[in-house]
């Protein structure tokens, strides 16, 4: 690799994650690393246990001038290497330590040299620890840092109490004026309805916002209609993700009204959460405007009734994946989907796994398949279909798949 790489001094982008460098590798990305000035971006992502790799990799970072981009997730970073990456990181305008470990004085030293990072547009901190001094350290960082542009803290804040509860909305109130946001991701953290509400009042001034991802965080239907109602500002938005929440008719409702003015939408999952009969009617209104839409994600949504949502798809040409998994739907849903299915000409997953279709809409899927060369996967695992018809079956057509696989 080291004379593959001495002949390409124009680099600009090295990627070696998911790799395990150790100790050695470390001491070869170092002696390349002068070998690249014109190395903006540096990605070495991994589960290392060895603390020498980041030791040894920050002193040479100090000489790679160029580097914007870092990514150092799932390393352990020692006190001495956070106390040389406090030089590195004002200069970055992207950096990635998700799932990495610090001890408490060393993530103290990297965050307050956050807070000097007034470049910065992208921070990824997902599953990192942060204790209490942390967070009020990364929430002045994020105040200071006007340039964000994807914030993706995913379990790194967790109210699971009262006082909690207060620090995690002391980090959600740094995010306000964060103005020029287009990414932001918060799953996990259970900031329930006074998080909620305090997050609907910034995303007006959002107005670049392409994508949010708020799973896990106790998300009630009233908040998800406020939610919805502040999102009808940002007009950008592509990606919507509220999954494992208690969504339930009201928010459907809103987004009947809301999402056919978000055009940009391609990613809809709102599964794992309390839809009924009548929101899924509401639903339905909402996807048949969604013409951009490629991936919708519904599974365990909270109603069998989704005869009308299948229906929808056929005004979704985009479409590529749809997830109706644990909604206990019968063979009404698969025989409507297999009316659709061949006017989705770029559809290319369904996934029906721990439903009640029975052989009677398996064999209304897998005649519809003969029209659909793009789609790749039915799964059916779990369903009512005996395992002799199901071998049948799937002789016919091996894209439908009755295994758990």
């Amino acid at each position: 690799m080291e004379s593959i790489i001495t002949k390409c001094s124009s680099l600009t982008e090295l990627d070696l994650s998911h790799n395990s460098l150790g100790a050695e590798g470390a001491e070869f990305l170092c002696s390349v690393l002068p070998l690249l000035p014109n190395l903006t971006s540096l990605s070495i992502g991994s589960k290392e246990t060895c603390v020498t790799v980041v030791e040894k990799l920050s002193e040479a970072l100090l000489q790679a001038k160029a580097i914007q981009c870092l990514n150092l997730s799932g390393h352990v970073i020692s006190d001495s290497a956070a106390h040389v990456m406090t030089r590195i990181l004002p200069t970055l305008r992207s950096l990635n330590l998700s799932h990495c470990e610090w001890s408490a004085a060393g993530g103290l030293q990297l965050l307050k040299a956050l807070g000097e990072s007034v470049r910065l547009e992208g921070l990824c901190l997902d599953s990192v620890q942060l204790n209490e001094e942390s967070q009020v350290c990364l929430a002045h960082a994020l105040r200071n840092i006007k340039s964000i542009r994807s914030l993706k803290l995913n379990k790194t804040a967790t109210a699971t109490g009262p006082s909690q509860e207060n620090e995690v909305l002391h980090l959600l109130a740094a995010t306000e004026g964060l103005t020029l946001m287009e990414e932001i991701e918060l799953n996990g953290w259970r900031m329930a309805d006074r998080g909620i509400e305090q997050l609907s009042r910034f995303l007006p001034a959002w107005t670049e916002l392409r994508k949010i991802s708020l799973s896990k965080n106790l998300i009630s239907d009233q908040s998800g209609d406020q939610l919805l109602e502040a999102l009808n500002r940002c007009s950008h938005l592509e990606e919507l993700h509220l999954s494992s929440n208690s969504l339930g008719d009201l928010t459907a409702a809103r987004m009947a009204l809301v999402l056919p003015s978000l055009t940009h939408i391609t990613v809809l999952d709102i599964a794992e959460n309390k839809i009924g009969e009548e929101g899924s009617v509401n639903l339905a209104k909402a996807v048949t405007c969604l013409k951009n839409l490629t991936k919708l994600q519904l599974t365990s949504v909270g109603t069998s009734e989704l005869c009308d949502v299948a229906a929808s798809l056929a005004h979704c040409p985009l479409i590529q994946d749809v997830g109706l998994g644990w909604n206990n739907c019968g063979d009404k849903v698969a025989e409507e989907l297999a009316r659709v299915m061949p006017l989705c000409q770029k559809l290319t997953r369904i996934d029906l796994e721990s439903n009640t279709v029975s052989v009677f809409g398996a064999e209304a899927l897998v005649r519809a398949l003969q029209s659909c060369p793009a789609l790749q996967l039915i799964r059916l695992w779990r369903n009512k279909v005996p395992i002799s018809v199901a071998k049948r079956l799937s002789q016919r057509d091996r894209r439908l798949n009755f295994s758990s696989t």
